[in-house]
């Protein structure tokens, strides 16, 4: 396992590169030209990995609706998944790339709309929740994982706090905090399964494809941690626009995403990006999650994404 020196590097690191990268979100926005005139499509993204490798990713997408759309596209990442339902309430927002719990929740607050969603390479337009652990760690039952670290990404996330919320509850634990000796929260879901594999925290939960990922990526990784149990599956990575969005645009849009697997250019940028095609989308793919948040008595309209 690594030691404490590397986990501090790496937390600075970590810190460092976010740092950076708020910097040059503030210097851009700045510069940025006025959306009065309909020229500019404001898109944000959740920050689901590290902002370097998010904008690296969506750079393809965004670069391509601003040629077709022949409207320049702005492109920010939050600095955490609530911020994004901020940006759409502060009007700040025309577009964004949601986690399903961030959509269901900026939907309460701002009535957005969705529009498509990836299907990623493994044919998957889904993902799913896991809790996972170090096999070293001697943690195998919810029992045994009384008085341990949790770490966890964001309140405002499906796979990566409602799943393990909803999934504890019904072990009978009403308060995680009176359970769990630490409750943390990570900001990304990298951070999260990072944390538990260099020994930061004991217990995770994070998103099945980021795990996956990093399993597949770092071998040691795959040999050293266990997922415990996992999610049902949930939209990924839905694209929404907010609700007074020229109708013209959101069809625009809509079509452009879903015919990118249809011509060469669009094979090209889907590769780039990591997927297979986009899907349409509808609020009604979000039932189980609607579902899960009934059960857990959560008031989406007052509910404290941060804190």
């Amino acid at each position: 396992m690594p030691g404490k020196s590397f986990i501090f590097f790496f937390s600075l690191l970590f810190l460092l590169i976010s740092a950076s990268a708020i910097a040059q979100n503030d210097i851009s926005r700045e510069n940025q030209p006025s959306d009065s005139d309909g020229e500019v499509l404001r898109l944000v993204i959740i920050p689901e990995k590290n902002v370097f490798e998010q904008r690296r990713r969506y750079k393809f997408i965004t670069d391509y609706l601003s040629k077709k759309l022949e409207i320049t596209v702005l492109v920010e990442v939050m600095n955490n998944y609530g911020e994004i339902c901020d940006a759409f309430i502060e009007g700040r927002a025309d577009v964004g790339f949601f986690g399903s719990y961030s959509y269901v929740l900026t939907r309460a607050k701002a009535g957005i709309e969705p529009l498509a969603r990836p299907v990623w390479l493994n044919s998957e337009s889904t993902y799913r929740g896991y809790i996972f652990v170090r096999k070293d760690s001697g943690i195998r039952t919810v029992e045994d994982m009384r008085n341990k670290s949790l770490i966890l990404v964001d309140r405002a996330t499906t796979a990566g706090y409602i799943f393990q919320l909803y999934y504890f509850k019904y072990s009978s634990i009403d308060s995680l905090d009176d359970y769990f000796s630490e409750i943390i929260f990570a900001g990304s879901h990298d951070a999260a399964a990072w944390a538990v594999y260099t020994g930061e925290a004991e217990v995770g939960g994070t998103k099945n494809h980021i795990y996956n990922d990093m399993a597949e990526e770092y071998p040691d990784f795959k040999e050293q941690m266990l997922v415990l149990t996992e999610s049902p599956k949930f939209p990924s990575n839905g694209l929404a626009v907010r609700k007074d969005l020229n109708p013209a645009i959101k069809l625009r849009i809509r079509s452009l995403l879903l015919n990118l697997d249809k011509n060469e250019e669009g094979k090209n940028i889907l590769k780039h990006f990591g997927a297979l095609k986009f899907i349409e989308t509808e609020d009604e793919d979000y039932r189980l999650l609607y579902t899960m948040i009934n059960a857990l008595n959560i008031n989406l309209k007052e509910y404290p994404y941060k804190k």
